[in-house]
């Protein structure tokens, strides 16, 4: 059995708003979502680093999953 060729994360993050990172990440729709949104973004305004830490923990997740290599 011949093993699919994972893309990377740049590859396969590459046509993906950071909106729509997020929302695959939370696995939250938006639009129909219950919480406060808002709570996201304000985690992002008082945390200067919160970006790079997603970026980190998103690439995890998507290895985890075997979404990527």
């Amino acid at each position: 059995m011949i093993k699919e060729i994972l893309p990377t994360y740049e590859v396969w993050t590459k046509d993906m708003s950071l909106a729509d990172q997020i929302k695959f990440y939370f696995d939250v729709d938006l639009d129909n979502y219950l919480g406060d949104p808002w709570e996201i973004l304000a985690e992002c305004a008082v945390d200067p680093y919160w970006l790079e830490e997603f970026k980190v923990n998103f690439k995890e997740y998507l290895q985890e999953r075997e979404y990527i290599q």
